[in-house]
């Protein structure tokens, strides 16, 4: 797997204890190895993993000609300047090089404010700006809105973008510069290889993958999913992550496909109803597949759709209790959209084509939406296992702990996870 960035880029970072608040730490990141200082009693980060995963991380813009008073590349009296200009009254600083891993104390120095908006590479408002933002919308959305924005600016260090009545919304990438730099939205190679392999195909098949969502909107779950399962669909051990929080018989993944919808349509719910994802894999009892639906800040579709198919499927397929009078429930707004996940699933399977069939919801353990989704389809499944409810933390977390896949969930998480 290719990472199109690293975790922590090269230039000066800085941490807060709270948004706006004094530097209580700096480190100056170069190609090799960083310099960094901290308060006294704070533990310095012990390589480029641990630096990456500490919280309140910002860019911290400084002009070159500031730095160069120092000594060209910051060191470690840059960054004890910089972190005793957020003290009150004269003290001790921890400094720490990596390599070779050397910790020392050292006395506060006079102090260097730079933390000013003039010190800033973009001609737009600071990722923080209360005007990138919507004035109201849910504090969920809003939450993650701006960690979008915070990685936007300190870690893809590109500014706003426009968007309908937003001369710069934090959450979006300008159009200018996607059409300079395409791989923008995603966190590997393999996941935008894979974006533009499925949006070729499903234009072939009279469909469209939108390019604004795909390419500009950080918000989007679109990119998410090609980021999560675009970028694992050719890892080796993608098979052990999957045996652990999907289904612990795979024994071998066949394909990784974002973006289906098996066809022609007419052959299973006659409609435009697709899958953010599939994978196709083998167990000791015979093929299977799993329909991959993925959430981020958006809610399942509230729109009512029922169809003479979805009655015959949902009666047909043997999935869903009282299927005679499921409908009239799971119709609603909830749950229409995974009902149709649902039943695209069992029209696969009972077309003979994969094998048995199951649905997998992945999204952020605080969405209430698909929480409560889950919750009424297992209600009406006739064996609860066709339903899988896999957190997105969850998963990241059993990455961690597959060697191969622990820098990819660093980076999958310091994107998607404030």
């Amino acid at each position: 797997m290719i990472l199109l960035r690293p975790n922590v880029s090269i230039g000066i970072h800085v941490w807060r204890d709270e948004p706006g608040g004094p530097i209580v730490e700096a480190a100056a990141v170069g190609a090799a190895g960083f310099n960094w200082c901290g308060r006294d009693g704070r533990t310095p980060p012990e390589g480029f993993v641990e630096l990456a995963a500490r919280r309140g991380r910002e860019i911290f813009w400084v002009y070159d000609s500031e730095k160069t008073e120092w000594g060209g590349l910051p060191g470690a009296a840059f960054l004890e300047a910089i972190v005793s200009a957020g003290l009150t009254e004269p003290g001790r600083l921890i400094g720490y090089g990596f390599p070779p891993g050397n910790t020392v104390s050292v006395p506060s120095v006079e102090p260097m404010d730079l933390d000013r908006d003039d010190a800033r590479p973009f001609p737009c408002p600071v990722w923080n700006d209360p005007s990138v933002f919507p004035a109201n919308e849910p504090a969920r959305i809003a939450k993650y809105r701006r960690h979008q924005s915070w990685y936007r600016e300190c870690v893809l260090q590109v500014g706003a973008g426009k968007f309908m009545s937003y001369d710069h919304l934090g959450s979006y990438l300008d159009k200018s510069l996607v059409e300079s730099d395409p791989s923008l939205n995603f966190l590997t190679a393999e996941a935008e290889a894979h974006a533009v392999e499925r949006a070729a195909a499903v234009k072939s098949e009279g469909g469209t993958l939108d390019p604004v969502r795909l390419r500009q909107n950080l918000l989007s779950s679109m990119p998410l999913c090609f980021n999560l399962f675009g970028s694992l669909r050719g890892e080796p051990e993608f098979l052990t992550l999957f045996q652990q929080v999907f289904d612990p018989a795979a024994t071998q993944i066949v394909d990784v496909v974002c973006e289906y919808a098996p066809q022609p349509p007419e052959r299973f719910l006659r409609d435009r109803t697709a899958f953010d994802a599939v994978v196709f894999y083998q167990t000791a009892a015979g093929p299977r597949f799993m329909g991959i639906e993925t959430k981020y800040t958006e809610p399942f579709s509230a729109t009512e759709y029922e169809t003479s198919r979805y009655g015959e499927v949902t009666s047909a397929s043997g999935w869903f209790k009282a299927p005679g009078s499921a409908p009239r429930v799971l119709k609603g707004s909830k749950s229409n959209q995974l009902w149709r996940n649902l039943m695209l699933a069992a029209s696969l399977e009972m077309a003979g084509l994969h094998g048995q069939g199951s649905v997998a919801v992945v999204a952020l353990r605080d969405d209430p939406g698909a929480a409560k989704a889950v919750k009424i389809l297992r209600e009406h499944l006739t064996d609860q296992r066709r339903l899988v409810w896999t957190p997105i933390e969850a998963l990241l977390d059993a990455a961690n702990g597959v060697p191969a896949l622990a820098e990819w969930s660093l980076a999958f998480r310091l994107r998607y996870i404030p």
